[in-house]
């Protein structure tokens, strides 16, 4: 007998649904799921099932993949659907029972298999027909024990003992008889998902759910919320339903340690989606990935709530793909640090996004006053991405791990070891890889802090000897500040250096030398002539202090001097490899002053100028460039100004792209959002509609966004966002102008002064309320009666 499936088709093989086929290579691969001829076959594309189709059989056929014949099964149409239909809605329908593979194989990406087998409730299905009817559906509720619900049809209630200790009792289908029960595949789905001593309330729940997965413990809050309130919440979604309770506590630890400083974790950090769940990375964020290739300046622009700074993290994930052939997250990119937000306003300037002379309160001085307030240059965001941009394009140019440790916080030292041609220390330290300083040479100093040294210097140099501040700095520095990964450039004279070397070891004291304070260096760089660095260090001349530290210089100017005549230089590879990308996302980027804020940077981002150009800063008097691997992504929200009035130097250099309301999310399996509220409110549909509505009579910069409704579960929700962010911006949009907003939503929303009426969002007997029918009317063609 045949059997029947649903087929998972990737959204970037749209010829497959066209032409009907599934490439997977030979009959037998996991992909086809066991399928055989003549079984029947739902396929799922772009998170909708579009019809009925039978199985034809497996042979060869060139596809865009492989141009070569490769195994694929063919398939013939049985019943197209004109309306495809979302798979929320889709797997509510009671010919079906409600298992694992309609749960959780239908909407999550799955390794491995595109085919799943749909078993059938033989209760209201033939087990020999297919002849699904799709205008009926089954209600789910989360309800108190002995509840009255909604008169509807047929209902599935996860039954809660009471609101005090929000236990799980049963899980019940209730006929339009009103006969009651158990419902065996969901109860068995639950058991089966939770251990009998591991069958949590949905307060204990919500509890382990509040520190990391926040949009679980929003969705528990409002099944809580609504439970006190009305004793029922409705279920638009059965796999928010199963996502966010039936599966209890995820098990799978993001600390795959198992050891016994692992069990002091909280039981929240056990929260974690299966391993055999792959998130999968958009086409159309792929498309931004390559255009951010291509240019890398993008700004995103679009109504409020389109989920422009959303998009951004997606973009930055699948350009992670892209550059690694491997999907990074980018909580991962955030945590390593090569990602930062800034946000632009009016009084937004130069000096704190590129570099400025800023107050600092020292207080290491001792006075009356606690210390004093000086000014220095301090860098702005952009010149600390750019930074850590160079360190990573630093490590990418040498073939070795001689950067393992060093960050962009590492810091530069100036170290003198003698002069070249005399000087026995300098060439001792160049032959044992070592930095030395000689002072106090009878002395370990390890456990020493810089009050230590002081002390020890002063003592053994005796009374009315100078001052042993310059020396007891110098071993501080060598013994204390000095960490592995930092930069250390080797006088010369007051202008050059002679080489560049990278910390690789802490302090170490060895007795037997003469200068016996050491640290363990790799050199990076060994000038055949000294290098010049006055112009890099800010046209400041090198003092005669032993060591000190650099802070003008950073590590574009250290790639600099490791490039200089590298030809000659076997420590610098042939070819480097790719460096890591760093993200700076500047939110609202046309809401600052362009010209304030770039200055003559606004020419360096362009791609083509890039480690190529150079402008000398006027705070630091140094040359300053910008790196490749540095991407500026901006997000610019065109009901506060249009695309037209942006800075024409700025409109130049970005790649601009439209982020525009998306509807599709409300169905989008992997998203998972509630499509209806109440289950009678289309949220899909009124906010297309009312965006239609916007068009004609303003224009397409002020729609209104998804993510106004993105976070909608309950009626309650929706009556807030409604009263308090949708009707405000739409007010916003026509000045306050009452007929005009009136011609957007209704009158049922505004009396004739222009005032709110708040509706009753409470349901009165087996009715819906009056906000929710007037919400109905909206996108039904009964609201726009002025």
């Amino acid at each position: 007998m045949a059997k029947l499936y649903f087929g998972k088709f990737g959204v970037d093989k749209p010829e497959q649904i066209t032409e009907k086929f599934y490439a997977a290579g030979p009959k037998g691969d996991t992909w086809y799921g066991g399928i055989e001829s003549g079984d029947l076959v739902y396929p799922i594309f772009e998170g909708k099932v579009i019809g009925l189709w039978i199985v034809k059989g497996y042979t060869n056929k060139p596809n865009r993949i492989n141009k070569n014949d490769s195994g694929v099964v063919e398939f013939d149409e049985v019943t197209p659907f004109s309306t495809p239909i979302p798979v929320a809605q889709f797997i509510r329908n009671p010919a079906f029972s409600l298992d694992i593979n309609l749960l959780n194989k239908a909407v999550k990406s799955t390794k491995g298999c595109g085919f799943f087998e749909i078993t059938l409730d033989e209760e209201n299905t033939p087990v020999d027909s297919f002849n699904v009817d799709f205008n009926q559906k089954q209600n789910f509720y989360i309800a108190l024990q002995d509840q009255p619900l909604p008169n509807d049809d047929q209902q599935i209630i996860v039954v809660i003992d009471n609101i005090q200790n929000t236990r799980i009792l049963s899980i019940v289908k209730r006929n339009a008889q009103g006969t009651t029960k158990l419902y065996e595949p969901l109860m068995k789905l639950y058991e089966s998902r939770n251990k009998e001593d591991e069958r949590y309330t949905l307060k204990e729940l919500l509890q382990y759910a509040n520190n990391e997965a926040i949009k679980k413990a929003n969705y528990i809050s409002t099944v809580l919320h609504e439970l006190n309130k009305q004793g029922w919440y409705a279920v638009s979604n059965p796999v928010q339903l199963y996502d966010n309770i039936l599966v209890g506590r995820r098990r799978t630890p993001k600390n795959k340690d198992t050891s016994s400083a692992s069990n002091n974790m909280s039981p929240v950090s056990y929260m974690q989606e299966a391993d055999e769940d792959v998130i999968e990375i958009q086409e159309n964020y792929k498309r931004y990935a390559e255009l951010l290739e291509f240019n890398p300046n993008l700004v995103l622009y679009g109504p409020p709530g389109t989920g422009k700074t959303y998009a951004t993290k997606k973009i930055i994930e699948a350009f992670e793909n892209r550059y690694s052939n491997q999907t990074v997250p980018f909580e991962q990119v955030e945590r390593e640090g090569r990602v930062k937000f800034v946000t632009f306003h009016q009084s937004y300037s130069y000096e704190e996004f590129i570099e400025g002379i800023r107050p600092r309160f020292n207080t290491e001085e001792t006075s009356d006053s606690g210390g004093s307030l000086q000014y220095g240059i301090e860098n702005g965001i952009l010149k600390d991405m750019a930074t850590a941009a160079f360190t990573q394009t630093l490590k990418s140019e040498l073939k070795s791990d001689l950067l393992s440790n060093t960050k962009e916080s590492s810091r530069i030292w100036k170290v003198s070891l003698g002069k070249r041609s005399d000087d026995q220390t300098y060439e001792r330290c160049k032959q044992n890889n070592w930095i030395a300083v000689g002072w106090l040479s009878n002395h370990n100093l390890t456990g020493k802090n810089y009050e230590d040294i002081y002390n020890i210097l002063k003592s053994e140099r005796g009374p009315g000897a100078q001052e042993p501040g310059n020396d007891a700095s110098t071993l501080d520095s060598i013994v204390n500040e000095m960490n592995e990964g930092d930069i250390v450039l080797i006088y010369d004279s007051p202008t050059t250096i002679r080489d560049v070397g990278v910390i690789r070891s802490g302090y170490k004291y060895f007795s037997n030398e003469s200068f016996p304070h050491i640290r363990e260096v790799a050199w990076l760089k060994e000038f055949e002539q000294p290098y010049d660095i006055y112009d890099a260090n800010g046209r400041t001349r090198l003092t005669l202090k032993t060591i000190y530290e650099l802070t003008r210089l950073n590590m574009s100017d250290i790639q600099q001097m490791i490039q200089a005549d590298h030809a000659t230089d076997a420590a610098v590879a042939q070819q480097a490899d790719d460096p890591k990308p760093y993200y700076l996302i500047i939110d609202e980027i046309n809401r600052g002053n362009i010209s304030k804020i770039f200055g003559e940077l606004i020419t360096l981002i362009e791609k083509d100028k890039r480690q190529t150009l150079s402008v000398t800063l006027p705070y630091s008097q140094k040359p300053f460039t910008l790196p490749r691997n540095l991407y500026l992504i901006g997000t610019m929200n065109t009901a506060d100004r249009s695309i037209t009035a942006l800075d024409t130097a700025l409109r130049r250099r970005f790649a601009f792209v439209e982020i525009e309301p998306d509807y599709s999310v409300f169905t989008d399996p992997n998203l998972n959002l509630s499509a209806m509220v109440n289950d009678v409110v289309d949220l899909e549909k009124l906010l297309r509609t009312l965006n239609e509505r916007i068009l004609n009579h303003l224009d397409r910069d002020h729609r209104i966004g998804q993510a106004y409704f993105m976070d909608v579960l309950s009626i309650s929700d929706l009556y807030h966002t409604w009263y308090y962010k949708v009707l405000p911006l739409i007010s916003e949009y026509f000045y306050n102008d009452a007929a005009a907003v009136k011609k957007i939503v209704g009158s049922q929303f505004y009396d004739q002064y222009g005032s709110m009426i708040f509706l009753n969002q409470h349901r009165e007997g087996q009715g819906i309320s009056e906000f929710e029918r007037a919400l109905m009317g909206i996108y039904k063609g009964k609201a726009n009666d002025e």
